[in-house]
């Protein structure tokens, strides 16, 4: 079936509705695609703007803001960061996001996002907006990939079952059903990300719920060399919450532990009834800690931003994800690292919001 002019336009249209200056550069940092605030921040128009390099466009005086290289970038692409710059010959301040565009282990290329540093403070609403499309972004995406798939993904099986077992060509195309499963699994990452929090609220037991999740993943466990510490209050009441969407938020910060001890050390998951003096409702407060390499700590404002990550295979969704979730509850998703090696990721939750559970 051919792809329609429509389909094949809905990025540059997503793009277009991100408050942010946008771009999509190849290899050589050659501008594919310019959004229509960044054609006013540069001053040109989309054709204009089309084929030139952008280290022309905009002067930087860090000829490397750009770059996704991991010597220059230790493997992280660089989010935020303050960069002063020429454009046109007028001398600007602004804040630029450097996300590189891959395909498995392969980059094909970079999404650049500029803004004005001074207008976001003005305007507190941008970060909002920017995430609202960058969600509506990332589901229309998930969308348009799916319906391929599941097609490349029949086919393949098809194939597959149709080989004798010795053909050698059968181990090639269990591969290319590994890669089929892994691009499936980003973009279930971008469609949770991109969808509203929802969920079935139900009184759950907390405690009974993040025993759940850490005897489901004792054989991973094991298999890292993990050991796991649980330290349970108690005296957590159960309370109303989606116990669904909780125990992704878990998932995700315990599958981040893991990946931070590739060597192995202990992880330890704590619940916890905190009360404030100052007449603040209580709150029940998660604590996932691991023994891992830690977080620099010029990243620790990072990690939480939508494609954010310092994994080469990463999608920079999970918590980012975690945080729409913890939010959607009326909490609150930090990280710290520990004095003595590691982590803290602190999941709070306020137990007033008592919301009728769902009938």
């Amino acid at each position: 079936m051919p792809v329609s002019t429509t389909a094949r336009l809905w990025p540059e249209i997503a793009l277009d509705r991100i408050p942010l200056a946008a771009m999509v550069l190849d290899m050589r940092r050659r501008i594919l695609f310019a959004n229509e605030a960044a054609c006013a921040l540069l001053r040109g128009s989309a054709e204009d703007l089309k084929g030139k390099d952008l280290t022309e466009v905009v002067r930087s005086e860090d000829p490397t803001w750009w770059s996704t290289d991991p010597v220059d970038r230790l493997g992280a692409p660089a989010v935020g960061q303050r960069i002063k710059a020429r454009i046109k010959g007028r001398r600007r301040s602004l804040r630029a996001s450097v996300h590189p565009l891959r395909e498995g282990d392969e980059e094909l290329g970079t999404l650049v996002t500029l803004s004005d540093p001074r207008a976001a403070e003005r305007d507190p609403r941008e970060e909002k907006a920017y995430l609202d499309s960058l969600g509506e972004l990332s589901a229309c995406v998930a969308h348009e990939i799916r319906n391929p798939l599941t097609g490349v993904r029949t086919t393949v099986q098809f194939v597959d079952s149709k080989l004798d077992p010795a053909d050698p060509r059968h181990e090639d195309l269990q591969e290319v059903i590994k890669e089929l499963d892994r691009i499936e699994q980003i973009i279930g990452d971008l469609l949770l990300f991109g969808r509203p929090v929802e969920g079935h609220k139900v009184e759950t037991d907390l405690n009974g719920l993040v025993g759940r999740v850490l005897d489901s993943m004792e054989s991973q466990f094991q298999e890292s060399e993990v050991e796991v510490k649980r330290n349970l209050t108690p005296d957590l009441a159960p309370f109303v919450f989606s116990p669904d969407n909780l125990q992704q938020v878990l998932l995700n910060l315990i599958r981040n532990a893991l990946e931070a001890m590739p060597e192995g050390g202990k992880l330890r998951v704590t619940t916890t009834l905190r009360r404030f003096r100052s007449g603040k409702p209580p709150a029940a407060e998660i604590f996932v800690s691991d023994t891992g390499h830690g977080i620099p700590e010029d990243l620790l404002d990072q990690i939480f931003k939508p494609f954010f990550t310092t994994r080469h295979n990463g999608t920079g969704l999970g918590l980012p994800i975690s945080t729409n979730i913890v939010r959607g509850h009326g909490g609150r998703l930090t990280a710290r690292n520990r004095r003595e090696g590691g982590a803290t990721f602190r999941v709070s939750l306020p137990l007033d919001r008592r919301e009728e559970a769902d009938s």
